[in-house]
C-alpha cells in the first residue's frame, strides 16, 4: 500500500512538472505563428512564458530563458502595447542566457550560439539607448535614467564592444541622466552623475562648469571654484571654464589686477569674444587706467558692433568721466567764467562722444522688444533726452521725451 502510494506522488509530481514545462513548449509555439511576417499569438506566447518564469519547476529552464528573450525583444520592437515593460524582460533574460554551465559553456549552448545571444544583448542596449533618448525628449526623465542605468548591466558582457563603437559608453549614460536629472529639478542627482563623470577623467569640459555652476547658484562660491580649477588643469584653454572662473573671482572679491591677468590670459586663447574685453575694461576702470578701458571698449564694438553691453559701456564709460569734470565746474565761483567755459565744453565733448552709442544702444533695444524679447530701457531713453537737450538738439530731445512718456 504505501508502495502505490509513493508511485501516486512521484507521478503526481512528474505530471506538474511536465506542465510547466509544456508552458514553455506552449510559448515557443505561439511565438512562431505568424501571417505576412507578423507574430499574431504574441500576447499568447507572453502569457505561456510568464507562467513558466513565475513556477520555481521552470524558472531557471534554459529553454525558458532564451524563449523569454526572444518573446519580449519581439514586443518591445512590434508590439510594446502588450507589456511596457517588455525591454527590461528582454535584457534580464539574453543576460540570463549567458549563464555558464559546469563547462563553462552558455546554458542555451544547444538553442543559440554565445554570438547570437550577446548580438540580442546589443540590440537590447541599442533600444535601451534609442527609447531612453525619446523618454527624455516625452519629459519622462525617470523612464530615461532607468533606461540608461539599465545599459550598465550590458556593457560588461560586451565583450566585441559593440555598444563602445555605437557611442553608448559609461560617459556618454551619465552624461545624459545628468541631463535627465536637470531637466528633472533633481539636483542632488544630477550631480551624483556629473561627479561621477569626473571620476571617469571625462573629457567634456562641460561636465565640470555644470558642477561648478550648481555650487555657484547654491552659493557655496569657494567648492564652486574648487571644481572650475581641476577643470581648467584638464582643459586650460577652455573658455567656458574660463569666464565662469572670472565671474567667481569678482564675486569673491579677488583684487583688479589679479581678474585683468585672468582675462588678458582668457583674451589671449579666444581675441574674438566682446564680452571678456568689456569685463576687462571694468576692471581698467576701477584701477583708474582710462586709455586702457576705452580701447578695450573700442575693440569689442570691432568685435560686434551691434552689441547692446558694448555699446551701453562704451557711452556709460564717456559718461563716467564727466562725473569729476561736473563736480569742479559745480565748486567753481561764478566769476571764472573762461573756466566755466572750458569746462562745459569738456562735459559737451563727452557727451558728444558718448551720444552715439547711446542712441546704437536704445536701437538695439527697441529692436529686441520688436521681435518680442525684453523691454525698454527708460533710464537710457531718459539719459539720451537729456544730452539731446543739453547739446541743442531740442526736436530730437522732444521726440524721445514723447516716446518715453507714450511707454507709462
Amino acid at each position: 500500500m504505501r508502495k502505490f502510494t509513493l508511485s501516486l506522488l512521484i507521478s503526481s509530481i512528474s505530471l506538474i512538472s511536465f506542465s510547466q514545462s509544456k508552458n514553455v513548449q506552449n510559448a515557443y509555439i505561439a511565438f512562431k505563428q505568424e501571417k505576412d511576417n507578423i507574430k499574431t499569438k504574441i500576447t499568447e506566447a507572453k502569457h505561456f512564458i510568464d507562467l513558466a518564469y513565475e513556477s520555481e519547476e521552470t524558472s531557471n529552464n534554459p529553454n525558458m530563458w532564451y524563449y523569454s528573450s526572444q518573446i519580449y525583444l519581439e514586443i518591445f520592437d512590434n508590439h510594446p502595447q502588450v507589456d511596457d515593460q517588455a525591454i527590461f524582460k528582454a535584457t534580464e533574460a539574453y543576460i540570463r542566457c549567458l549563464d555558464r554551465n559546469k563547462r563553462g559553456k552558455i546554458v542555451v549552448k544547444k538553442q543559440a550560439t554565445e554570438e547570437q545571444v550577446l548580438d540580442g544583448l546589443y540590440r537590447c542596449g541599442v533600444a535601451l539607448y534609442n527609447s531612453a533618448g525619446v523618454d527624455f525628449g516625452n519629459g519622462n526623465y525617470e523612464l530615461a535614467i532607468k533606461k540608461y542605468n539599465e545599459i550598465f548591466k550590458i556593457i560588461p558582457l560586451d565583450k566585441n564592444n559593440l555598444l563602445v563603437r555605437s557611442n553608448i559608453t559609461h560617459e556618454t549614460l551619465y552624461f545624459n541622466m545628468s541631463l535627465a536629472a536637470e531637466n528633472n529639478q533633481d539636483i542632488e542627482q544630477q550631480l551624483e552623475y556629473l561627479n561621477y563623470l569626473v571620476d571617469l577623467n571625462t573629457n567634456n569640459p562641460r561636465v565640470y562648469y555644470k558642477i561648478s555652476f550648481i555650487y555657484k547658484s547654491q552659493n557655496e562660491l569657494q567648492k564652486s571654484l574648487d571644481i572650475i580649477k581641476k577643470g581648467l588643469e584638464q582643459f586650460p584653454s577652455e573658455i567656458e571654464l574660463i569666464n565662469l572662473e572670472i565671474d567667481l573671482l569678482r564675486e569673491m572679491g579677488s583684487s583688479s589686477e589679479d581678474i585683468i591677468k585672468k582675462l588678458t590670459d582668457a583674451i589671449d586663447i579666444d581675441n574674438s569674444n566682446e564680452t571678456l574685453y568689456i569685463i576687462r575694461s571694468q576692471m581698467y576702470q576701477k584701477i583708474g587706467k582710462i586709455n586702457e578701458a576705452e580701447s578695450d571698449l573700442l575693440e569689442a564694438l570691432e568685435i560686434n558692433s551691434e552689441s547692446a553691453s558694448a555699446n551701453n559701456n562704451l557711452a556709460s564709460f564717456y559718461l563716467s568721466l564727466t562725473e569729476p569734470i561736473v563736480n569742479e565746474l559745480n565748486d567753481t565761483h561764478y566769476s571764472k567764467s573762461k573756466k566755466i567755459s572750458s569746462l562745459e565744453m569738456k562735459i559737451d565733448d563727452l557727451h558728444k562722444k558718448a551720444l552715439p552709442f547711446l542712441l546704437k544702444y536704445t536701437q538695439i533695444i527697441e529692436k529686441q522688444v520688436a521681435d518680442g524679447a525684453g523691454n525698454y530701457d527708460k533710464a537710457a531713453l531718459d539719459t539720451l533726452a537729456t544730452i539731446y537737450y543739453g547739446l541743442g538738439m531740442e526736436n530730437e530731445s522732444k521726440e524721445v521725451r514723447n516716446f518715453l512718456n507714450s511707454l507709462k
